[in-house]
C-alpha cells in the first residue's frame, strides 16, 4: 500500500461484447494522493489551485460541494453509505489532475485504508454530458478484491441503466490493476479496466510526463465523444439519460443509505 503523495502512469482500456464489438484503449495519468498531507507545490508544472499545467483543486471533487476538507468529506459520505469508518487511518485520492485548468475524470476513486490495509473504495462516478454525481461503496480485501451489485447510474448513452457491475481491485501498490465488468441477464456487455504502474511524486517525473500528457484531459473528451462517433456508425442503441433506480444525493450532498 504505497504511503505519500505518487504518480501513477499505465493505460486505460473499455471493450464492447454486445450487441456489437468494440475496443479502445489509451494512456493515462493518474496522482495518488494522501489527503492527511499538504499538497506540494511546483510553481506552474503543480500545485494547488490556479491554471497550472497539473494541479489539484477542491471544487472538481464532490462537485466543490461538502465539507471543505476533502478528507472529511471522503469519510462523511462513506459512512453515510455503511462503511464502517471510526478505524480508517488513511484517505487516498486516485484521480486526473486538473489540465491547463481543465478538470475531467469518468471514475474518480478514494481509498479508505485502516494501518496500511484498504478498506473501502468510494468511487465517484460522473456522467458527461449531463455533469452529474454518484457515488458506490466498494469493500476491499488486501490483495484483490471482487464485489458486485446492481448498476444504479446513467452513465453511457449506450448502456441500460438494468445492468450489474463487476469489481476487481488489484492493488493499490506498486502495480496497480482495477477492471469493471457490465453484465446484463448474465451475459457480459461491457468492461473498463486500468493497468497503472507507480512512479515518485517529484517535480522532475512531472516535467518528463507533461511532455507527454501535455493536454489529457482535452484528449480524454475528444476520445469520449469520437468513440461515441463509432458506436452511432455501428448501430448500437442509444439510451437516453435515465432515472436512476435510487436518486445521486451528490447534487445536495445528502447521502443515501444504499452500497450499490
Amino acid at each position: 500500500m504505497p504511503s505519500g503523495h505518487a504518480l501513477y502512469v499505465g493505460d486505460v482500456g473499455h471493450a464492447r461484447f454486445l450487441p456489437k464489438t468494440h475496443r479502445l484503449d489509451y494512456p493515462i495519468l493518474y496522482a495518488w494522493l494522501d489527503l492527511a498531507l499538504p499538497i506540494p507545490d511546483f510553481g506552474w508544472r503543480f500545485g494547488e489551485g490556479g491554471c497550472r499545467a497539473f494541479s489539484f483543486r477542491r471544487r472538481d471533487y464532490f462537485k466543490g460541494k461538502g465539507a471543505a476538507d476533502l478528507r472529511q468529506q471522503v469519510l462523511a459520505t462513506a459512512t453515510s453509505l455503511g462503511a464502517e469508518t471510526q478505524q480508517i487511518d488513511g484517505v487516498y485520492l486516485l484521480t486526473p489532475l486538473a489540465n491547463w485548468g481543465l478538470y475531467f475524470s469518468p471514475l474518480t476513486q478514494y481509498y479508505l485504508c485502516q494501518q496500511g490495509e484498504p478498506r473501502y473504495l468510494l468511487a465517484e462516478v460522473s456522467n458527461t454530458p449531463w455533469n452529474e454525481r454518484h457515488h458506490y461503496l466498494v469493500p476491499l480485501n488486501a490483495g484483490s478484491s471482487h464485489f458486485s451489485h446492481a448498476k444504479n447510474f446513467h452513465v453511457s448513452p449506450f448502456n441500460p441503466l438494468d445492468m450489474h457491475y463487476h469489481w476487481r481491485v488489484d492493488g493499490p501498490a506498486e502495480q496497480f490493476n482495477l477492471s469493471i465488468t457490465n453484465t446484463r441477464g448474465g451475459d457480459k456487455v461491457f468492461a473498463a479496466w486500468f493497468s497503472l504502474q507507480r512512479q515518485a511524486f517529484t517535480e522532475a517525473n512531472l516535467r518528463a510526463l507533461l511532455i507527454r500528457f501535455p493536454w489529457q484531459n482535452v484528449q480524454i473528451v475528444i476520445r469520449i465523444y469520437w468513440q461515441a462517433l463509432k458506436l452511432l456508425a455501428k448501430g448500437l442503441p442509444f439510451y437516453g439519460h435515465a432515472t436512476p433506480r435510487i436518486q445521486p444525493h451528490d447534487d445536495d450532498i445528502k447521502p443515501d443509505r444504499h452500497p450499490g
